[in-house]
Formats: C-alpha cells, structure tokens, sequence
C-alpha cells in the first residue's frame, strides 16, 4: 500500500542552457508528493496502528530536509558562474547550490535521495520510499521512483 503526503513551496531557479526563457532567472510554487510504500501497521495499540506511516511523521521529514531548505530559496547549477558570481557577493540571500542543473527532473531524483533512507524501515515494517513527483507547474511534473533510483545506483 502507499501512503502520499503532499507539500508546496516557493523556490527561484533558471537552466542556464536553455533554448527559451527558463534560461531566465525565475521561481515557481513547487508542489510536492511523497509516495510511501509499505504494508500497514498492526500492532495492537501502537499510535499508527492500520496506517502504512502516520502523515504526521512524512510531513516533518519533509519540511526538516525539503521545506525547510528550499522555501523562497534560489537553487543553482554549480557551474552556473554567473549566479555562483552573484551569490558570493550576496552571501545574505538564501541559496543552494547542486551539482546539476536544476530542472524538475533532476530536483526529482535529489529529494528522492535526500529522503530515502530517511524512510527506509521506518517502523521496522518494511517501509520504503515508492516515488517523489515534483510538480513544477499545475500542469508540468516529473517523477522519479525507485526503480530510477536503484538504476542510478548501479551504473
């Protein structure tokens, strides 16, 4: 079963090679899903008996490592020299620098990361991280799920 948590923020970006205008410094109200996959809790008595994982506890991994960083943030490539230039002079704004540039896709596959082992057996019931959807727009998403990710780790 899978549970989902859903959360949105606010994050300033620009792919520095595009052909049209997201080569553009820009921002987008990202919203985000979290899919957990395990089997339901049945402990008798325990606070999230019949649940996959409490909500509660998806939400706070999310804002502790996604909201937290990310909201009203400016994420950049960092061989965008450009921005890395205007940072280092503006040490003040909130900013995170990655290693590649950042399209919904690749945000994707760095929350997936980020969260996976925060939610690897979890309860001790099995409990994995299933998918992250990044939905860039209301009508633009991207979705990495494990199989990406135990792809990626084999190469």
């Amino acid at each position: 079963m899978i549970a989902t948590t859903i959360i949105e923020w606010d994050m300033g970006h620009r792919i520095p090679f595009h052909k049209g205008k997201c080569k553009n410094i820009h921002g987008h109200r990202y919203k985000l899903e979290i899919n957990v996959e395990g089997n339901l809790i049945r402990k008798v008595q325990h606070s999230s008996e019949s649940m996959v994982i409490d909500f509660g506890d998806i939400k706070e991994i999310a804002h502790t490592e996604i909201y937290d960083a990310c909201d009203h943030a400016f994420m950049f490539y960092d061989k965008d020299t450009d921005l890395r230039n205007f940072f280092n002079s503006h040490k003040d704004y909130k900013y995170i620098i990655v290693p590649f540039i950042p399209t919904a896709e690749e945000i994707a596959a760095w929350i997936y990361s980020k969260l996976n082992d925060r939610f690897k057996d979890f309860y001790k019931t099995g409990l994995k991280l299933h998918s992250i959807v990044v939905w860039e727009t209301p009508n633009n998403k991207a979705i990495y799920s494990r199989k990406d990710f135990m792809h990626a780790k084999n190469k």
